[in-house]
């Protein structure tokens, strides 16, 4: 299939998968809609590789192919996914602690504008590009020869839709997901609820630090903000923490956290808060000398979603880790995370240590870890790096 071709105004010196509206000479005479696959051709002529093009945004290009002779189709897509496939299941071996991760992490694996992530038997695909409103059956094909069980599902993220200026309505009705389904990870079950829970239902990028956690709590009393589904409490719990309270402001996740701590018949263990992390770490920061909890986890969701909210973001982060610290005693423990991408990792680490500086409080920070492993960044794209947490001793 012969495909319109873009061509640069200057040489190719970059990986890197985007190129910028300013840098292209666009095809006259071709009318090319939101996620049109061209070619690219360098400013001499040289190919460069097909993508997905996008008329109206400032980044116009986003490239699937970098090898001359490397043509996307059916074939492409499933050499792609076997190979995002091996990273997880044949390097990571993470079938060995758990059913469920990331399969395709976008840039990083090569499939710009796509994220697919596997809950059991159900693969959840997210386009952020109106490219895979095209290539969405050969990707379903692909997925279902990867993984003849499972069943495929589409959920786009509403902001990317407008961004991209398409409707993935069609396809979500075609790909419809279950309610709910039910994943284990280190030997503790969750219930993803596909329907009113954020993003896809569950945070598989921080399955690491779940873990880590479990091995810290065992014989402390462990205080859980933002609580969401219970994740974190969950891994205290079943890594011996002797007092567990988790707080969100969202009933319904609630109500999910205590559904999954009775599947794991952790209910008892576990004192589940319907309030404000704020007001809660007031609360326990106000009473003086006493000192409820040794171990808290700060884990918020999306602060800052673009540029302009980023100053109110660090204030929010500063205020959450000074009020965090003056309710640790000397020796707590503080697992403090960021999951905005529009904060700098150095910003984030700065509104930390003023937090604690500001509660007269010392900080020695152990371990700095970001998402799991099958969450990989592209060393052409840091762009694809977000998340970022922390764990440290309150001095």
């Amino acid at each position: 299939m012969l495909l319109p071709v873009v061509r640069l105004k200057i040489p190719r010196h970059s990986r890197h998968p985007w190129i910028y509206r300013k840098m292209l000479q666009l095809p006259r005479g071709v009318e090319l809609v939101a996620g049109s696959l061209v070619e690219v051709r360098d400013r001499d002529g040289g190919r460069v590789g097909e993508a997905f093009y996008h008329p109206d945004n400032t980044i116009a290009i986003r490239l699937l192919t970098s090898h001359p002779d490397e043509k996307v189709d059916s074939l492409f897509l499933r050499r792609r996914l076997s190979y995002a496939r091996d990273l997880r299941e044949g390097i990571l071996r993470l079938p060995e602690t758990t059913d469920s991760w990331r399969l395709v992490n976008a840039e990083a694996d090569l499939l710009p504008g796509l994220v697919v992530d596997k809950y059991a038997d159900v693969l959840l695909i997210q386009p952020f590009s109106a490219g895979w409103l095209y290539l969405m059956d050969w990707l379903v094909d692909g997925l279902r020869e990867l993984y003849p069980a499972s069943r495929p599902v589409v959920r786009a993220d509403p902001g990317a839709a407008q961004k991209e200026g398409v409707s993935f309505a069609k396809l979500e009705a075609q790909y419809p997901p279950p309610d709910r389904v039910v994943i284990s990870e280190n030997n503790v079950r969750y219930q993803v609820d596909f329907q009113s829970g954020h993003k896809t239902g569950f945070f598989l990028d921080q399955r690491d630090s779940r873990s880590r956690v479990g091995s810290l709590a065992r014989g402390r009393r462990v205080l859980d903000l933002f609580s969401y589904s219970g994740g974190f409490s969950l891994a205290a719990w079943r890594g011996g923490a002797t007092a567990i309270t988790a707080v969100d402001l969202d009933e319904k996740a609630l109500a999910v956290a205590k559904e999954n701590a009775s599947l794991n018949q952790a209910g008892e263990a576990i004192r589940f808060r319907h309030q404000d992390a704020f007001m809660v770490l007031r609360e326990v920061a106000g009473k003086g000398g006493r000192r409820d909890f040794d171990f808290i986890v700060l884990d918020p969701p999306k602060l800052a979603r673009g540029k302009e909210e980023v100053e109110e973001a660090l204030k929010s982060y500063r205020d959450l880790n000074r009020l965090a610290a003056n309710a640790l005693p000397a020796g707590g423990l503080l697992l403090s995370s960021s999951c905005s991408g529009a904060v700098s990792l150095e910003r984030w680490r700065q509104a930390v240590r003023q937090g604690v500086a500001e509660a007269g409080r010392g900080l020695t920070v152990f371990l700095e870890a970001g998402p799991g492993a099958d969450h990989p960044v592209a060393g052409d794209f840091p762009q694809g790096r977000y998340l970022k947490t922390l764990f440290a001793r309150i001095e």
